[in-house]
């Protein structure tokens, strides 16, 4: 008789119930895609290793000041099919009036050469000063800024300032800044060098050599510095 009625209620609103299911893990998988993909790529890292070496770049810079290292900067590109996930992770320890440290941390996920999301972290001594996040959602870009959240007048955003530092900008005019949430002239400079000048005056200056950046000269309103390729990085030399 049990088994009966099991059949029974099985038969009646078997369907129903999976229908719902399905739909609860559809929405579920639609709302955590990127973290989805993240997991995925860290996944392919670490049990399929002989396949994504051929797939994985990573470079190392020190940061210098006056001729003295101050800093270290380490760049991180991660390609499975046509997604690419940019990483940059930096730390800076100096000296102004009393001693401080800047850590940043920003990455950046690209599907078919369009961003899809990027975050930013910046932290001074210690504490977060900022923290954003650029989404795709359907056809346009929202920005979570320290919980508030802005659309952007713009749908399609091929290029952002992270990008500079894994590819030379040849035929670029215009690259994404993150940070200052709109787009900045990319213009060519007399010594080989691609400059890039931000609304508040800021200047980074790239420089590269066969593809590779190998050297970001920054101008600041209180400071300047290099950002200059380890000559001995061997995740480079290994990639070549």
């Amino acid at each position: 008789m049990l088994v009966f009625i099991i059949c029974t209620f099985l038969k009646k609103y078997g369907n129903q119930l999976w229908m719902k299911a399905n739909l609860k893990t559809i929405r579920f998988f639609k709302a955590n895609f990127h973290g989805f993909l993240a997991i995925l790529l860290v996944g392919f890292m670490l049990f399929v290793p002989n396949w994504t070496s051929a797939q994985n770049l990573q470079l190392n810079y020190k940061i210098v000041r006056y001729g003295k290292e101050i800093g270290w900067l380490k760049l991180e590109k991660t390609t499975v099919g046509n997604t690419s996930v940019l990483l940059l992770v930096s730390e800076i320890k100096t000296k102004i009036v009393f001693p401080i440290t800047f850590f940043s941390k920003e990455s950046s996920t690209f599907e078919k050469g369009k961003l899809v999301c990027s975050t930013q972290i910046r932290k001074f001594n210690g504490s977060v000063k900022s923290e954003k996040q650029t989404r795709l959602l359907r056809n346009e870009y929202e920005v979570t800024a320290n919980g508030e959240k802005e659309k952007l007048s713009f749908a399609t955003i091929t290029e952002n300032l992270l990008s500079l530092y894994f590819q030379e900008p040849i035929n670029s005019k215009w690259v994404y800044c993150d940070n200052q949430q709109c787009f900045v002239k990319v213009a060519k400079t007399d010594d080989g060098g691609y400059k890039v000048q931000f609304p508040n005056g800021n200047v980074n200056c790239f420089y590269y050599k066969e593809g590779v950046c190998v050297k970001v000269k920054i101008v600041h309103g209180f400071y300047s510095a290099e950002v200059i390729l380890d000559p001995l990085n061997k995740s480079y030399a290994s990639n070549r």
